[in-house]
């Protein structure tokens, strides 16, 4: 069946709704297309705040060249390109498009002899292709980059005649242009770039489409680019690479603006003669080999996104001169017997820039793991097949190891399914939390050991990194409506391979539909019902480290909520609002659990398995229900959410958490909580940090120790996160509002001992508790208990006579419907 998509000739209404879910300027800026095939799922999913702002970040372009005369944006580092585990480019037939209409030019000769600006292009594309394959030149370092087809291979074809194209179409109407920072009255967004060009491929190659096709359009020296607002190629970036699908299949593509947009080119750099066509061609080299080998953005890059070109554009990378051509120009490459200057590129082999390369080998095929959240589960394949190998995962938690789980490889390299076992406690733990850190070791003959820690993996919205467990949670909103539904999903580029299946049927590629401008995929499906569930699949290189720079495949599966559900965290680094991860909490002292993440209006049920006792509730329109009793709640109690549908939604494992409370005192005095899981509140926002390998939010954070003791744990926060469901176990212990007698209070003869215990709300109010107040006195300050009474806080108190004049102690304890107890010691004299 075909997907419902929305075009131009859509109700207006429903662009406009977008407009109002893309709420602020920048978003507003948002272009042509982009906006409108966008609001098929916007208007259907929850609208963003206005307070949301769009971060910076490269979006979809990718492997920017720096502006020229620009300072470069890669950051020079020694570590490799590693593999991401999508595809790269065989056999790859290069295209040119020079897009000139009327009104438009491209630069003709600078002085006689020397080629003009389309020319020169032209020529290199014809040298590359008539020196594929050979070692003498920067496409030779393709072979080292492959995929799990096989090595890369670097082998390309060009003809002016079949592969390039004058194309004197007009440009869009300049109300549906960008502004150009630097004022030029032309500028063509991205998306407009996207449309061109897939109208080209239709009109003239039908079959150029796919991993076998390279598209590299070219614009004239009086039109602007820009592939998100004020990030254009007068003020940022030489040219980058992208993909689209604009629904007739996948089409690789780059962008070169003609550096005139800039400045002039001095000479210098121009072997050629030509500084302004060879400047251009630089850029187009650098996309070209970018290209090949990270087509989708999830194949070859360096931990934080920098591929074979970023890694050497820092500094002069041009290597050695091979000679000077007769203007003085140096010249690093001959190629088909012309000489070019050309940036070096990025060699693994050599770990460093080079100008031309024999190796052809590669660290291919790279070790899995396979992980899903919330279970304990873990499998993985060696990538050799090779039996026996032993296999042990760690599981550390706040510099603690709280789990391990053992295999064997099979024949085919393969080991697990395996669970993680709790090294203190007969229940299981789960993965899931951007804290944990997680140890891969192999035994004998293995391959090196590998370090899992995804929330010290950059910033995925900036493309510097790879995403953890917290953004794939909280970066999707699933939309449903009549007779059409889909998913949003960010970020999308530079994201690893992604998957998304709805009732086991996998939906479009996330990558294949990821918009450059947004850095939005946009999955059209059919209806999502609430029986329907929904789950995205994401394996990225997650494991490279300093001891193993080559890494590992790490693959997170995720569940998804129901569509149009509300999400009770916001994520500002989206253009869009998240949809409802659904999660419940349990309330120890009130026993009562209430959720979140869930439909507005919709009916649910909470079913506490230990006794099926069952709840009923509705959600608000944030999404959350109102707190709803389940008497005898406990620790150990597993409570179930399901939906209309009867579907489980979530499965909160309530945690075995009980405290005692000494008088005011900041720390627990004695009690238990659940071994190994995290104690205190848990993150709110994606954890980023500066770069893959930098501190982040991995290994911090504070756990329940082995022993299962919360003596010396903090008292603001007393709750722990269930690790196999993301929701919450929490107590809040009343406090004692005021005792009679006083502390230090005189007393004569006969008195009435009362206390009023209650839970203080942000308004500075008093909740009364309801829990009850035991007192006992004691004589002096250790002496015999002399009266008792198991419970003081009523309206009337419980009289108190027959004391001798003295100093005593009254020892007042408050027990909640859990157990926890708060303790005040105080002092008074009975006068007689």
């Amino acid at each position: 069946m075909e997907k419902p998509r929305l075009t131009r000739s859509d109700p207006p209404a429903l662009a406009g709704a977008v407009r109002r879910a893309l709420a602020g300027p920048k978003r507003r800026a948002l272009a042509g297309v982009a906006l409108v095939a966008l609001a098929a799922l916007a208007a259907l999913a929850p609208a963003a705040g206005a307070s949301t702002t769009l971060r910076p970040r490269i979006g979809g372009a990718l492997g920017l060249v720096p502006a020229a005369g620009g300072p470069d944006i890669a950051v020079g580092s020694s570590l490799p390109e590693a593999y991401h585990g999508g595809s790269v480019m065989r056999g790859v037939v290069i295209h040119t498009i020079f897009w000139a209409p009327s009104g438009y030019r491209f630069a003709g000769p600078p002085s006689p002899g020397v080629l003009g600006y389309e020319q020169l292009v032209q020529k290199y594309f014809t040298d590359i292709a008539r020196d594929s394959g050979t070692t003498d030149n920067v496409n030779s370092v393709l072979t080292q980059y492959g995929d799990a087809g096989g090595p890369g291979a670097g082998n390309m074809t060009y003809s002016v005649a079949a592969d390039s194209i004058d194309d004197a179409n007009p440009y869009p109407a300049s109300r549906q242009q960008c502004a150009s920072p630097q004022g030029i009255t032309t500028c063509v967004t991205d998306l407009e770039l996207q449309q061109e060009i897939d109208h080209l491929i239709s009109t003239t190659d039908p079959t150029g489409r796919g991993l076998g096709n390279l598209w590299l359009i070219f614009l004239p020296s009086n039109v602007d680019t820009c592939y998100a607002p004020g990030t254009c190629g007068s003020n940022a970036f030489g040219g980058y690479h992208s993909l689209s699908d604009l629904g007739s299949g996948v089409t690789i593509y780059a962008v070169v603006p003609d550096p005139l947009i800039e400045f002039a080119i001095p000479p210098g750099a121009d072997p050629q003669g030509n500084p302004d066509a060879e400047s251009a061609i630089g850029a187009a080299a650098h996309e070209t080999v970018e290209a090949v080998t990270n087509p989708e953005g999830n194949a070859w890059m360096d931990p934080n996104g920098n591929e074979v070109g970023d890694k050497c554009e820092f500094g002069p990378q041009v290597g050695t001169p091979l000679g000077y051509a007769p203007d003085g120009s140096p010249y690093n490459q001959l190629i088909n017997g012309e000489e070019w200057l050309i940036q070096d590129m990025w060699s693994n082999a050599v770990n460093g820039c080079v100008q031309g390369s024999t190796a052809s080998t590669s660290a291919l095929p790279l070790p899995r793991v396979h992980l899903t959240q919330f279970s304990s589960a873990v499998s993985g394949n060696i990538a050799s097949a090779t039996a026996n190998i032993g296999v042990t995962v760690t599981l550390k938690r706040a510099r603690t190891v709280v789990a391990r789980a053992r295999a064997v490889t099979r024949s085919d390299g393969a080991w697990g399914p395996v669970s993680l076992r709790s090294l203190t406690r007969a229940s299981g733990l789960a993965f899931g939390d951007d804290r944990d850190r997680i140890l891969v070791a192999y035994g004998a003959g293995g391959p090196p050991a590998e370090t899992i820690l995804t929330g010290n993996g950059g910033n995925a919205f900036t493309e510097s990194g790879w995403t953890g467990w917290f953004d794939l949670d909280h970066g999707y909103s699933v939309a449903s409506g009549p007779g059409a539904g889909g998913v949003l999903l960010a970020p999308c580029f530079q994201t690893g391979v992604l998957a998304v299946t709805i009732h086991g049927a996998a939906a479009p590629s996330p990558v294949d539909q990821c918009g450059t401008e947004t850095d939005v995929s946009i999955l059209h499906t059919g209806p999502i019902g609430p029986g329907a569930a929904v789950r995205l699949f994401s394996e990225d290189n997650r494991a490279v480290t300093a001891s193993n720079p080559n890494g590992a495949l790490v693959s997170l599966s995720v569940p998804f909520g129901e569509a149009n559900a509300v999400s009770a965290l916001d994520n500002a680094q989206l253009l869009f609002h998240p949809s409802g991860f659904p999660a419940c909490a349990a309330d120890l002292r009130s026993q009562r659990v209430s959720c979140s993440g869930l439909v507005p209006g919709s009916g649910y049920t909470l079913t506490r398995v230990r006794g099926h006792a069952t709840a009923h509730a509705t959600a608000s329109g944030s999404g959350a229900t109102k707190p709803v009793g389940l008497r005898g709640l406990k620790g150990g109690d597993v409570v179930v959410l399901s939906n209309g549908a009867r579907r489980p939604l979530t499965a909160l494992h309530v945690a075995h958490l009980r405290v005692h409370i000494t008088g005011a005192q900041t720390t627990i005095a004695s009690g238990t909580c659940e071994a190994g899981d995290y104690y205190g509140r848990a993150p709110a926002t994606p954890p980023t940090n500066r770069a893959v390998g930098a501190p982040g939010i991995a290994g911090t954070g504070r756990i329940c120790p082995p022993d299962g003791s919360a003596k010396g744990l903090p008292v603001s926060h007393i709750e722990q996160t269930d690790d196999r469901s993301g929701g919450v176990t929490f107590t809040d212990v009343p406090e004692l509002q005021f005792t009679a007698p006083a502390n230090g209070a005189t007393v004569y003869g006969p008195f009435t001992a009362l206390a009023g215990a209650g839970i203080p709300t942000q308004r500075h109010a008093v909740i009364a508790s309801g829990a009850p107040v035991a007192v006992s006195i004691s004589s002096g300050s250790r002496g015999p208990v002399v009266f008792r009474a198991a419970n003081v806080d009523t309206a009337s108190g419980v009289s108190v006579g027959g004391l001798a004049p003295g100093a005593y102690t009254a020892k007042w304890v408050l027990t909640d419907a859990n157990g926890d107890t708060r303790t005040v010691l105080t002092r008074f004299v009975e006068q007689g």
